[in-house]
């Protein structure tokens, strides 16, 4: 056998080819460690780093997954029966809890609370809800608090039942837990999250008293007074994201990942703080509720904030979802 029949890659072709293959190294190697040679705009042109696409891809996934989850969960759908419940749960528990706050010693606490509670929601909602405590309440009737708190619990059991129902539907989970499970930890979670709401709009109250109290007595001046107009918001808010990702932990018929601040609890918070806030701009200068449906339009309004409370908490969990966070 000849040495051309040994050697064919000696060819014309082969030869081509082989420093073709040669050159196409020697260009990718051209570029600097950390950079990417563009491939529309030669061998100078430099991409933005691996790291950033990388990060605005997982982002733009994100919100395509959301977007899309929430068509497919159907999650608007799910909001709208939440949102009943809770305006069932609504009126019984206000009402068991004036007649809790009346055996503190502290004048109008109730009124207050509402008045906190109307910095972010709808005035009509807020002046809705305090006429009918009021109305309930002056009646003194016997038995009042007791039968309150079980309509109360029972209602908002309902309501927490609802958002796990919801909740399973975003993770794609059926629900295989006995009645008697689901129904306890529904009763659970409306109590403790209750209790949550109710501490944290107390702590606020009586967190300005304390500091005007240090202000006077400690020799600060209104230093603490501001510290505290300052910061008691932020509370506010890391305490209802904390609250809310502790609901997407336990409701949900999985195990998840356990944290104390996920990227849906925090979404669900602030999105539902401008809404709310955006939604109260709009009744007080542009809605016409009353005029639309008559005496019941601060109904409406209470029930749509009410759905838009839901809503954001359904797409805080779409997002969690989203991002990874699946049940096993």
């Amino acid at each position: 056998m000849s040495a051309t029949d040994r050697a064919p890659d000696t060819a014309p072709g082969g030869a081509a080819k082989l420093a073709d293959d040669a050159a196409g190294e020697r260009g990718r190697g051209a570029a600097g460690p950390g950079d990417e040679v563009g491939e529309e705009h030669g061998p100078g042109a430099v991409k933005p780093a691996r790291g950033t696409r990388t990060r605005r891809a997982s982002l733009w996934r994100v919100v395509r997954r959301t977007f899309g989850g929430v068509l497919e969960h159907q999650s608007m759908g799910s909001a709208a029966m939440i949102a009943y419940y809770l305006l069932f749960a609504t009126f019984p528990f206000l009402l068991s809890l004036a007649s809790l706050l009346a055996f503190l010693p502290i004048p109008d606490l109730m009124g207050r609370l509402l008045h906190l509670l109307g910095t972010v929601a709808p005035p009509a909602a807020v002046d809705l809800l305090r006429n009918t405590i009021e109305r309930l309440v002056t009646r003194q009737r016997s038995g009042l608090f007791s039968i309150g708190i079980v309509v109360a619990v029972w209602a908002a059991s309902n309501a927490v039942e609802a958002i796990m129902q919801g909740l399973n539907r975003v993770h794609g989970l059926r629900e295989h837990r006995p009645f008697w499970k689901t129904r306890g930890l529904a009763i659970l979670l409306a109590v403790g999250v209750s209790i949550f709401t109710v501490l944290g709009l107390v702590a606020l109250w009586f967190g300005s008293h304390v500091s005007h109290w240090w202000a006077g007595r400690g020799g600060l001046g209104p230093l603490p007074v501001q510290v505290w107009d300052s910061a008691r918001w932020p509370l506010v808010l890391i305490f209802l994201i904390v609250a809310v990702d502790q609901l997407y932990f336990f409701a949900p018929a999985a195990r998840l990942r356990w944290r104390w601040v996920s990227p849906g609890a925090v979404f669900a918070v602030l999105g539902w703080v401008a809404a709310s806030l955006g939604f109260s701009a709009y009744v007080r200068h542009f809605g016409s509720y009353n005029a639309t449906y008559g005496g019941i339009g601060a109904v409406i309004i209470l029930l749509s904030w009410m759905y838009l409370t839901a809503f954001f908490i359904l797409v805080g969990a779409e997002i969690n979802a989203a991002a990874g966070e699946r049940g096993e």
